[in-house]
């Protein structure tokens, strides 16, 4: 597949139109207009909490400011990303990033100035006009009681500006400085490997240099096992510590307030998930076999499980990939029907694959007041590129239904629920596909990425994320020191809890446990976990209502954005994450996955 040099060499079908948002005007103008409407904000910083008809009056302006914000830093963001070499982009987002660090010092510390007069706000939360901001001062008010004085908030936020990053340090650790040497394939060549291409060696069906890159991978983040360690515990006991100090009952009720979530609701899906053990030995026992029948030779888990067992030629063009990927989401309706052929046709998505453009792909943030909510993607022509396509767009839908049916202070859907649509439509585009089909090779195939992504989503996630709270309980109660291997032991007796085999301890073993960027992401992988469990919810629910189940979906779930806590969203759409029918739904689609991956498998190997 065509790699593009530059911008200039695209046709422009294939480009997302950024122009869009600057409306015929210049940057630079977007950004004096900012300056000059900023200026209002500074100057009633203090006197917008006088009565409420100021406050009203400031919440109402605010709303246009925001949008002229989405509008700029979603153009920078999008050519820097498009450009990541082009320094005209890098220059304007450093002068966007040092204007708007001058207009913070200015204004100060807005969450101060609101729990100033907090008192203030609870007489006036009732006034009906106050109702589009209710559920956002509500928040803000219950977590008053974890405020510190003013003092001290305005000191850890100056402070923050020059703490230690433990993720970019890591970043900066597994990208750029671990040696992950030069494995040998058979023939006694050298491979250069590094994180981006690891995948592509686990893929060769050169056995040795599959065997020498996890070898290679593995020795590389051992070296740096007891520097890695203490980031990963320096992260979590700075999380504890803040905690504490605001009076949360411990680092994971202050991680999961905002979203609502409670001890019992996670200690369900860590007992629930790891039940799928039992189905997962059942998968690897028919992969080892399907494995040996093809290859005939003798199956290594560590680097044999990513070999290809069926390769199929199934190559696109774009305008197949739209298309596929259009007709698999027209069960959704007229209007999301519609509005994914405007975004092919209005230049929504940056397909090509590109020079110096930002790998993988992603649907914007920042949406509101935005009509084109944009996609960047790589394009290589295989399936994986129509899954993207499918995957974004759901992501895209999400923010167009929801910007559509609410004010600016409830459209921003939740991290919680930001991957349900998306994974959806991939769970779309697979019924699509094995309809479509009548190669056993091909259905094979899309089969196995299901199982793969079910497996990849729900269990390793929920693992790890049972894995981080273990951890956070170890570091508060100083049972857990920066040290490789009182980290590796915790992983290792989590692991157990979701292996079928009990494994002796090997501290080299459980090198994950300090080698996951996501630990640093302050207790996000359940999120993921629950997001392909709730699709899978969805699915079904759509396999047996159709239409009406899909007009419920869109009413009160893609439309609902943060207008409720998460949970409440999913009530109103049927999903109740602590009912055992609901993971009874996920756990059987996956069971039957499984079983109809068997089937194939016989008849293609022969067994």
């Amino acid at each position: 597949m065509k790699q593009y040099k530059n911008v200039d060499e695209v046709e422009k079908k294939y480009l997302f139109d950024l122009d869009f948002l600057l409306q015929g005007q210049k940057i630079e103008q977007l950004f004096d207009l900012y300056r000059q409407k900023c200026e209002y904000f500074i100057e009633i910083k203090d006197s917008k909490y006088d009565d409420i008809d100021s406050y009203l009056d400031y919440l109402d302006k605010n709303v246009e400011i925001s949008i002229l914000a989405n509008r700029i830093s979603n153009y920078l963001s999008n050519s820097s990303n498009r450009e990541l070499t082009n320094s005209t982009y890098s220059e304007l987002s450093n002068k966007w990033d040092f204007m708007l660090q001058e207009i913070s010092e200015k204004l100060g510390s807005e969450t101060v100035r609101f729990y100033r007069n907090i008192d203030k706000i609870k007489t006036w939360i009732n006034d009906p006009r106050m109702l589009p901001y209710k559920k956002d001062l509500i928040e803000q008010i219950d977590s008053f009681k974890y405020k510190l004085d003013d003092n001290i908030e305005e000191f850890i936020l100056k402070q923050s500006q020059c703490s230690p990053n433990y993720e970019g340090i890591f970043d900066l650790i597994t990208d750029a400085e671990l040696d992950y040497g030069f494995p040998l394939d058979s023939k006694g060549k050298k491979h250069k490997l590094s994180p981006a291409v690891r995948i592509k060696f686990m893929k060769s069906d050169d056995g040795a240099l599959r065997k020498n890159t996890y070898i290679n991978y593995k020795k590389a983040h051992l070296r740096h096992k007891d520097s890695l360690a203490n980031l990963l515990f320096q992260q979590f006991n700075t999380i504890a510590t803040d905690a504490k100090i605001r009076g949360y009952k411990n680092s994971i009720h202050m991680l999961t307030y905002s979203d609502k979530i409670d001890d019992e609701l996670l200690q369900s899906l860590f007992n629930r998930v790891s039940s799928l053990k039992t189905t997962i030995a059942k998968r690897n026992k028919w992969l080892k076999k399907f494995y040996e029948a093809k290859y005939k030779t003798k199956f290594n888990p560590k680097y044999d499980s990513m070999r290809e067992l069926v390769k199929v030629k199934s190559t696109y063009t774009v305008e197949q990939m739209k298309d596929i990927v259009l007709e698999a989401l027209k069960p959704f309706g007229d209007e999301y029907y519609s509005t994914i052929k405007k975004a092919y046709e209005q230049n929504w998505i940056d397909f090509m694959t590109i020079d110096n453009k930002m790998s993988g792909a992603y649907s914007i943030g920042s949406t509101y007041g935005i009509e084109k909510k944009y996609i960047l993607m790589n394009f290589d022509g295989d399936l994986r590129s129509v899954e993207t396509l499918a995957h974004e767009l759901g992501h895209s839908m999400h923010s167009y239904f929801s910007d559509k049916n609410n004010d600016i202070y409830n459209a921003s859907y939740p991290i919680f629920l930001a991957e349900i649509a998306s994974i959806f439509n991939e769970m779309m585009l697979y019924d699509h596909l094995l309809k479509h089909s009548n190669s056993n090779l091909f259905k094979f195939k899309i089969i196995e990425s299901m199982i793969d992504g079910f497996i990849g989503t729900v269990f390793r996630q929920t693992l790890w994320a049972n894995f981080e709270y273990d951890l956070y309980n170890a570091v508060e109660k100083g049972e857990v020191g920066p040290s490789y291997d009182a980290i590796a032991k915790i992983y290792y007796q989590n692991a157990q809890k979701y292996s079928s085999k009990k494994h002796k301890f090997n501290k080299d073993d459980q090198y994950a446990a300090v080698t996951v960027p996501h630990f640093y992401y302050g207790f996000y992988v359940y999120k993921y976990a629950i997001g392909q469990l709730v699709a899978n919810f969805f699915y079904a629910q759509y396999k047996n209502k159709g239409k009406d189940f899909l007009d419920n979906y869109i009413q009160n779930f893609l439309s609902a954005g943060g207008k409720d806590w998460p949970l409440e969203i999913l009530a109103s759409v049927g999903v109740n994450l602590k009912d055992e029918s609901f993971y009874k739904v996920g756990f059987s689609y996956f069971e039957e996955l499984v079983d109809q991956y068997i089937e194939l498998g016989k008849k293609i190997f022969k067994i």
